[in-house]
């Protein structure tokens, strides 16, 4: 295409559509009296949009303390123009695309069945909001979120070089972080390593394409590239000067801002259509161009760039197809589970977290990863069908889902699962089967049946289910046709990691891995409750039986593992050494032995501390994350995060979640990569293990139960500051094995007080402990139980222990 016919055409294509009339311009100072008249009440938000609460920390100085509505008129569709009451000047105004309200600009007059809206973005503010305005008011708004791509300056590895970070075989940030007796602090884990550049990617569930971008939107010759169009954006690149952000609070909608002066910049936006199309996925682009207050430019792409005759498609059909995909997802990402805590943005993080998983994937069968992004000269992914079968996306989908209340989409995972990659002896369609993830399955349909008590899924697969206990019954025998005197008597064989299996002579990786009996029992245990649960109700004496049989050997593996490992620590090391084999054989997957040890919540809690002691003295720990040399790592972070709350380390679990949330995931679209280097630079691509360990770890935080005792945690390892004078934590519909149950805590702490109310369910069969993290080294004095003294309760645990037969709703008061 001839450059100046395309140049002609952008041009006249920018400009807003001719009018006959003039319309009114608005003067500086009435429009800051009409910026009193924009929203309507924010409990009318609440009402209609029950997932898109404002986040405090992004929403715009007019957003939040704006009252009243914005008075339209009319709407003149064809000239993308609407009318406005000036409730200041007591007139009519006419405000055309383009043109400026006030602190809003018009962008665009959409038809919708219940009635027209005018879509208004406030620009001047680069967080500024896109809300949806009908006649009765605001109907739709979307946040915009960002975040800068670059770290302050002085503020990276806490004062020191990064070799010296990289060299040292401690934890020397973690150590420092958590020194004293506070919690750590987010700002200060983030602030301590550069943030992440992830590739990010858009998709449906529907499509097999999911274009993917790398750092600043940029697609080497795939994909649509407005940097290749726009100086300005090739400009702001260049100077790694890009910033990331979503649209809508934790939809799947990208942005970001390329500055080019202090009050200028070009803003990207991209999303995917929905629904998408099998073969290829057509895309939704914006690109704007502001001064100051000013729209200077405004540019929509659907899926290709034009090709005369064709031109740019109208803004109109952009806000319809962006209004659509809000639409879609508040429909399908509903989940049973809701929280609301201080840290506004974290329910949006953990459904973005959820979606992005979901749009990973090809209607339900699983992808570890986005494909290698567009063209050879970009970073590559983990998309291609290898890796499909990965267990490591079953169990952790799985568990995520489930802990949230999605049992929808955990079932249909599960479904797919065993239909397509077990097979009917209990092995995987997979590259390299992993001996403690076939332990961790066990685990995850467990669970997903102790929560739903969807008895008709697991009959369905029953078959395949016990195939794999047999395998691992297989195993379980081969490991006693040693002497009993050898160190490995006992100890399944097998390979830790996927990728053993891609190594030269991959079968000496077969090796006694303490893992492999940890996740192993903690399946066997699982799923034999499971067993013994469906017999009774089914009074099926055969499936009870088989479940009781399954703890027996639980109990075997667990003995035979502690025994084991008792005798392999060496004690002449400082700390003492923990290995990952019986006898301590070279091994692959060595880290990732480590991490199942800990997730199992098998270990004593004395070996669990000498392993977690011994991987932070030995460059194996960062933050709390797995780490080697440089690497650390983020989809097996599970491990370390479950035992630190199954062993009540709080603040070593925040340090790990905070760690995880800043340095796993990109800052501004939370994208999470299997791991990162502490220059910042990345060591792995996305996964989605990795994108899901948000959601998990904070479902854990709010409400954790003991994997064996009818326990449940309330709050166990929230942090100290969500309790500061005036703050709320609320959970609602928690899933449990008891049944959902939710808390709303509030902290009049400055005055000695915090208050509970408990929503416990009918036929509530376990044990409550309610923690109350204060801020200031308050002291629990005093205890009332719906209304009435109640001194069961520690106050060097912080905790208010309620037992079992409790139900309904329960008040706590609480005296410091």
């Amino acid at each position: 295409m001839d450059s100046r016919s395309y140049m002609a055409l952008r041009s006249s294509i920018a400009k807003p559509a001719p009018s006959d009339e003039r319309p009114v311009r608005i003067s500086r100072s009435v429009g800051r009296c009409i910026l009193a008249a924009l929203f309507v009440p924010s409990a009318l938000f609440c009402a209609s949009l029950p997932l898109l609460a404002v986040r405090a920390d992004n929403a715009s100085a007019s957003d939040l303390s704006a009252s009243g509505t914005l008075q339209i008129q009319t709407f003149d569709v064809e000239r993308q123009s609407v009318t406005l009451t000036d409730a200041a000047a007591h007139q009519s105004v006419r405000v055309a695309k383009g043109e400026n309200f006030g602190a809003w600009t018009l962008m665009a007059v959409v038809e919708k069945p219940a009635g027209n809206l005018a879509v208004f973005e406030e620009l001047t503010n680069r967080r500024g909001n896109i809300i949806y305005v009908g006649k009765r008011g605001v109907a739709l708004q979307l946040p915009k979120s960002l975040e800068s791509t670059n770290a302050g300056p002085g503020t990276l590895y806490r004062g020191r070089t990064l070799e010296q970070i990289a060299k040292s075989e401690k934890d020397i940030l973690g150590e420092e972080l958590l020194a004293g007796t506070n919690d750590p602090d987010y700002e200060a884990v983030a602030a301590a390593l550069p943030p992440l550049r992830v590739p990010s990617f858009v998709g449906t569930r529907q499509s097999a394409d999911k274009p993917t971008f790398a750092y600043g939107a940029f697609s080497d010759e795939i994909y649509v590239d407005l940097g290749k169009l726009f100086e300005g954006i090739r400009d702001a690149r260049a100077r790694n000067d890009v910033w990331e952000g979503l649209v809508g609070g934790w939809l799947p909608v990208n942005r970001f801002v390329f500055p080019t002066s202090d009050s200028g910049y070009w803003e990207e936006t991209m999303f995917a259509e929905e629904p998408g199309h099998l073969w290829t996925q057509p895309i939704w682009y914006r690109a704007l161009r502001v001064d100051g207050s000013e729209l200077k430019e405004a540019h929509y792409y659907y899926h290709h760039l034009p090709f005369p005759p064709r031109g740019e498609p109208s803004a109109a059909e952009f806000y319809s197809a962006l209004y659509h995909v809000h639409d879609v997802w508040a429909r399908d990402l509903n989940p049973r589970m809701r929280i609301d805590v201080p840290d506004r943005s974290l329910s949006e993080f953990c459904l973005h977290a959820l979606l992005l998983e979901q749009i990973t994937r090809v209607g339900d069968h699983p992808k570890y990863g986005y494909p290698p992004l567009g063209g050879i000269n970009v970073f590559g992914g983990y998309g291609y069908n290898n890796v499909d079968t990965f267990q490591d996306t079953f169990n952790t989908s799985v568990i995520a889902f489930t802990e949230w209340g999605l049992f929808d989409v955990a079932a249909r995972y599960i479904d797919d699962y065993f239909t397509n990659s077990v097979r009917d002896d209990g092995s995987i369609d997979t590259r390299g089967p992993e001996i403690g993830q076939y332990g961790k399955m066990l685990t995850a349909v467990a669970k997903y049946y102790a929560y739903s008590r969807d008895e008709r899924l697991l009959r369905k697969h029953e078959k395949k289910l016990r195939a794999i206990v047999d395998l691992l019954r297989l195993l379980r025998k081969q490991s006693k046709e040693v002497p009993s005197s050898d160190i490995t008597y006992g100890i399944l064989r097998g390979w830790s990691e996927h990728d053993s299996s891609l190594k030269i002579d991959p079968y000496r990786f077969m090796q006694p891995h303490f893992s492999n009996n940890a996740e192993a029992a903690r399946g066997f245990h699982d799923l034999g409750e499971v067993w013994i649960g469906m017999g009774r109700e089914l009074h099926d004496a055969r499936l009870k039986k088989e479940g009781e049989t399954m703890l027996q050997e639980s109990v075997g593996l667990k003995k035979d593992m502690d025994s084991t490992i008792q005798r392999s620590i060496d004690g002449t090391k400082r700390p003492p050494y923990v290995p990952a084999v019986a006898g301590d054989t070279p091994t692959y997957g060595k880290g990732r032995a480590y991490v199942e040890m800990l997730e199992s919540a098998e270990l004593t809690e004395e070996h669990a501390k000498a392993l977690t002691d011994s991987l932070a003295a030995r460059g194996d720990s960062l933050f709390g994350l797995p780490r080697g040399g440089q690497y650390y790592n983020g989809f097996l972070a599970f491990g370390p995060a479950y035992a630190q709350l199954f062993y009540d380390w709080p603040r070593e679990f925040l340090l790990l979640y905070y760690a995880h949330r800043a340095h796993i995931y990109s800052r501004g679209n939370w994208t999470a990569v299997e791991g990162g280097r502490i220059d910042g630079t990345l060591e792995g691509p996305y996964c989605t293990p990795s994108e899901v360990g948000i959601p998990t770890f904070t479902k854990w935080m709010l409400v954790f139960e003991h994997p064996d005792d009818p326990i449940v945690w309330l709050a166990k390892a929230t942090p100290r500051i969500w309790l500061n004078q005036g703050k709320t934590i609320a959970v609602t519909d928690a899933p449990t094995r008891f049944g959902n149950v939710g808390y709303k805590i509030h902290s009049d702490i400055d005055h000695g007080k915090v208050s509970a109310a408990l929503f416990l369910p009918e036929g509530y069969r376990a044990a409550t402990k309610l923690r109350l993290r204060v801020p200031g080294g308050k002291v629990l004095r005093s205890v009332t139980l719906n209304g009435s003294s109640w001194t069961d309760f520690s106050p060097e645990q912080e905790i208010v222990n309620i037992p079992s037969g409790r139900q309904d709703k329960i008040t706590v008061e609480a005296s410091y």
